[in-house]
């Protein structure tokens, strides 16, 4: 695993956001985080995208944040970049459901249910009625930058600080204490896409079962497809979007031990040069569980990731 290199398509980005690319309908079994994948077209702004989507130009942070393009005091996109769209998910309920079982079952952790019930208007001790369709919140991961507190991302994604109580019990946070380069997930739930981003949405929903309708065979190929591209991504110093494509193939769920070792060392250069160091000892993680010989020497491998790996 070799150092970094600079980028030339970007600035150097401090911090990103992992991309959830599977999209949920209402129709469709529901992921944690829903999303989807817009290409940027010629004359488009952020502002513009989030007008489209959301019917709100002020949304436009939202697609800062889940894109991680607060870099430097800026942000800029490009056409033909990819970026990660929010939005919302959507699950029945069955008889015997609990809040605390459909945390457990959406969030991985029954005790976020006081998040997903009182984003449904209801409260954890309360059953939900059987057969009803609740809203999944998006999860947008938010990496933390220098001298930034709990309730700065309180204010900025929620339009509140009061609510910061939301993302100190969703990171189970002992001190509502945070550092730079911590990882906070945040759980949107206003989200609202208008008629042409509901179309966009349902299109690629279309899209990625078609893709993927005939099992996981076809997804470990598909992610073998992918991977001289992610190497190439992560060559040619475009860690944003490496992390994007990286992310999206290890959430099919089928990828080989092989292809995981492969995704978790790519991923990990990517997080190290975008000195998000959670992250990239997550993915380095990924690597050391799935490699049969890992290959951490010191005269190959730089320092930080060396030090991300616990090497």
């Amino acid at each position: 695993m070799k150092s970094p290199k600079n980028s030339k398509s970007f600035r150097r980005f401090p911090f990103v956001a992992v991309l959830a690319l599977v999209v949920a309908g209402a129709t469709l079994t529901a992921k944690p985080s829903a999303g989807f994948t817009h290409v940027v077209r010629k004359g488009e702004s952020l502002a513009s995208i989030a007008s489209t989507f959301y019917g709100r130009a002020d949304y436009e942070h939202i697609l800062v944040g889940a894109n991680a393009l607060d870099a430097q005091g800026g942000s800029v996109i490009s056409p033909g970049m990819r970026l990660e769209i929010p939005a919302v998910g959507h699950a029945r309920t069955a008889l015997g459901d609990t809040w605390n079982a459909l945390a457990d079952k959406y969030f991985g952790d029954p005790n976020h249910s006081r998040v997903l019930s009182e984003a449904n208007g209801s409260h954890p001790w309360i059953l939900p009625d059987a057969g009803s369709e609740i809203v999944i919140p998006y999860v947008l991961r938010h990496f933390a930058a220098a001298d930034e507190t709990i309730f700065d991302l309180s204010q900025r994604y929620f339009g509140d600080k009061m609510l910061a109580w939301q993302l100190v019990i969703f990171n189970d946070l002992k001190h509502n204490d945070i550092k730079r380069g911590d990882v906070v997930l945040v759980p949107l739930t206003d989200l609202k896409l208008t008629a042409e981003g509901d179309r966009e949405a349902r299109s690629q929903v279309q899209h990625d079962l078609a893709a993927t309708s005939s099992g996981a065979r076809d997804r470990q190929r598909l992610v073998e497809e992918q991977l001289p591209e992610l190497h190439r991504l992560v060559t040619e110093g475009r860690y944003i979007e490496a992390v994007a494509l990286g992310e999206r193939l290890r959430g099919t769920g089928d990828a080989t031990r092989s292809q995981l070792a492969k995704l978790g060392k790519r991923l990990t250069v990517a997080y190290v040069a975008l000195e998000a160091p959670g992250a990239a000892a997550d993915a380095c993680k990924l690597y050391l569980d799935n490699v049969q010989v890992p290959h951490l020497e010191p005269e190959t491998t730089s320092p930080k990731i060396r030090a991300v790996c616990g090497k």
